[in-house]
């Protein structure tokens, strides 16, 4: 498999991030939380198409984990780890030594342990963590775990399966993988009581957000089968234009205290990144303005991403008193994420859009 870079990726990457941002700061978007959805289908599809591509070439089974592994540390580490420290030496000034602080300390280690997810399933529900300015690491914290567990399912499939049918087990697979994480999503968001705390647990676990990046798993086991149909033009531009409605819509109107989720409302997201995703791969779209702009917060994505909710908690305590803090919030983070994508992300990451797939 060899996808080429496409810009509408990154731009869809730049609206999940803006829906984020946007909801933490209260701006219009009350449903600007699903946006953490759309990253996972991207990030299950850009990382299996790089899986794929690395298993087209020969190399060892140790070989390639290494290879995959190394990438995901240089990827993320070093941007997490920058923006860590810079969030505790700003919370020791800002919040109380005792108890605050020992509760945040305890929130960045899980956060670079990965666990983030599972410390505030036990602590408490999502809406309710507004003081904590590791709240937002809990997504990474899945997505990570996902990271881990991948690869060695994939290679445990080239070792059990015969070649030539690698694919299609690949496939069913993750079609089961996609009914079971689907239907517990379903069952634990609507209360029903499988596990303590069902919809916390729906929220933060793995295993009930697993169905949204096996999606993004799924299109790109199926990518050359997508490209062999024959769209026009036009038709891909109107299936772009349909996701982002989709997911644009599910941010205006969503409602965090509502129904259960992730359950049947996550399906409009993630349907809408689906939609995206496939436009992308039928077709190239011009670079024009609005794409460029996108395209370039999605550069910056993963830095905006882990700094804007350090700066908004401890800029709101900090000027309580302020109430446009949250601009200055965002101008703050911007600059930062561009700085720490300049000379903390490229420094150990730099991947070659020209010849093959920017990942996560």
């Amino acid at each position: 498999m060899q996808l080429k870079y496409q810009s509408i990726f990154q731009a869809l990457r730049g609206v999940a991030v803006l829906l984020v941002i946007f909801y933490h700061c209260g701006i219009v978007l009350t449903g600007g939380f699903v946006g953490v959805d759309v990253f996972f289908v991207l990030s299950g599809f850009l990382i299996t198409a790089s899986v794929m591509r690395d298993l087209s070439s020969p190399m060892t089974t140790r070989s390639f984990l290494l290879n995959f592994f190394e990438r995901r540390v240089l990827r993320l580490v070093p941007a997490i780890c920058t923006t860590t420290f810079v969030t505790l030496m700003l919370s020791i000034l800002i919040f109380s030594p005792y108890d605050e602080f020992g509760e945040i300390s305890k929130s960045a280690i899980a956060s670079l342990l990965f666990i983030a997810n599972a410390r505030f399933f036990l602590r408490n529900d999502y809406v309710s963590l507004t003081a904590d300015p590791f709240r937002h690491m809990w997504s990474l914290s899945v997505e990570e775990q996902f990271y881990i567990c991948f690869p060695i399912f994939i290679v445990l499939i080239y070792r059990i399966v015969k070649p030539s049918r690698r694919q299609q087990s690949l496939i069913w697979s993750v079609i089961v993988v996609i009914i079971v994480s689907f239907v517990s999503s379903l069952l634990l968001s609507g209360g029903v009581r499988i596990t303590p705390l069902p919809e916390r647990f729906a929220f933060f676990s793995p295993i009930t957000r697993g169905w949204q990046i096996g999606i993004g798993v799924l299109l790109a086991l199926l990518e050359i089968k997508i490209r062999q149909k024959k769209i026009g033009h036009g038709f891909a531009v109107m299936l772009s234009v349909c996701g982002f409605a989709l997911i644009l819509y599910a941010g205006v109107t969503f409602d965090p205290y509502g129904v259960g989720y992730p359950g049947v409302p996550a399906i409009v997201p993630v349907l809408g990144a689906v939609l995206v995703i496939v436009s992308g791969l039928v077709a190239t779209f011009k670079n024009t303005f609005p794409l460029r702009f996108l395209e370039h917060l999605g550069d910056l994505s993963f830095s905006l991403y882990l700094i804007h909710w350090p700066l908004l908690v401890i800029g709101q305590r900090a000027f309580s008193d302020v109430p446009s803090v949250w601009i200055a919030s965002i101008l703050l983070s911007y600059t930062l994420a561009l700085m720490q994508y300049r000379w903390v992300e490229q420094v150990f990451w730099s991947p070659r859009r020209d010849s093959q797939l920017s990942t996560l």
